[in-house]
């Protein structure tokens, strides 16, 4: 009987914190929320990231590895140290804000720069270094797991750009006008016209047609749409192309910029008849990050840009 207590317990704490990540995620999109989030920033300051250990500590049952609670609490406290002594009058996407993007973004995708880290220097073991962020994941339903560190990191995004140190422009918000989800829709096809003719040139593309059931048509939508597609264009449009425009005052030279990050970003995603360095990946995620980016600049809403971002997902799932 105490076993299965137990038992029920844990999963209890778990998918707790899976609906709580869930609601920390979707309340940044509410300007009361962040209003309040300002209010308690002002009263303690830098210390409020220390809020966001509690998520992993509900999925995990509090049953922790001293070391990897010291590796989250550095995740947490890295990126907000670099924002914190940043000078204020320094320009956009100067080196304490990229390195506190990096901060965040490398022990997401470990993977990746390790990658990077052996083309450059073949000898080095890295392995260990960005290794920083435990994994865990909590079920939010039966079958349906948030990973909790990935969560966590775009929480600390959002804590960091849009109460912290406020950025303008990330467009983090539901409330979408007919004008913004055409423009979307537009970026999609635009894509479409010079992606999938590119795609299949090079070989990266072949057609097969995968009719989704309606679960998983519903896991596409919803799952693709807030768990893989806003989470990446709050970093690379609602923060790095966002930056870089403010930074070099050009929206097209920011746009080709932030899609070429953003392509390079997939340099170890393997694919079929691509092994990593996945160079045909690259420009293919490269094309999608300019309709994405353009989608972004013509509304300044990265729930908009994700709409063009999650149907491009849904069309390679569907179709190759």
């Amino acid at each position: 009987m105490s076993y299965n207590l137990t038992t029920a317990y844990t999963s209890i704490m778990n998918s707790f914190a899976a609906w709580l990540l869930l609601f920390l995620y979707l309340a940044f999109a509410s300007s009361s929320w962040r209003a309040t989030l300002t209010r308690l920033s002002n009263i303690i300051g830098d210390w409020m990231i220390a809020l966001l250990i509690l998520p992993y500590l509900l999925a995990v049952n509090f049953h922790l590895i001293p070391s990897d609670l010291l590796r989250y609490a550095i995740f947490l406290a890295l990126p907000t140290l670099l924002l914190r002594f940043r000078p204020q009058k320094a320009k956009a996407f100067d080196i304490f804000q990229i390195l506190a993007i990096l901060a965040i973004w490398v022990p997401l995708e470990t993977d990746l720069f390790l990658l990077f880290g052996n083309l450059l220097l073949p000898k080095a073991d890295l392995a260990s270094t960005l290794q920083l962020l435990p994994k865990a994941e909590a079920t939010l339903v039966s079958g349906v797991d948030l990973p909790v560190h990935s969560m966590t990191a775009i929480l600390l995004a959002l804590l960091l750009f849009l109460i912290r140190h406020p950025l303008q422009g990330i467009g983090f918000t539901f409330s979408l006008r007919k004008e913004d989800l055409r423009n979307a829709l537009i970026a999609f096809l635009g894509f479409a016209l010079i992606g999938i003719p590119t795609g299949f040139m090079i070989g990266f593309l072949r057609y097969n047609l995968t009719l989704p059931n309606l679960t998983e048509l519903f896991s596409y939508l919803i799952g693709g749409y807030l768990l893989i597609a806003l989470m990446e264009e709050i970093l690379f449009r609602g923060i790095i192309q966002n930056l870089l425009t403010k930074r070099v005052g050009n929206e097209t030279i920011a746009l080709l910029i932030a899609s070429i990050i953003f392509g390079m970003g997939h340099l170890n995603n393997a694919s079929r008849g691509f092994s990593a360095p996945n160079w045909g990946y690259v420009l293919m995620a490269g094309i999608a990050g300019i309709a994405y980016g353009w989608a972004w600049q013509k509304t300044k809403k990265v729930t908009a840009s994700a709409i063009t971002h999650m149907l491009v997902n849904l069309m390679w799932a569907v179709f190759f």
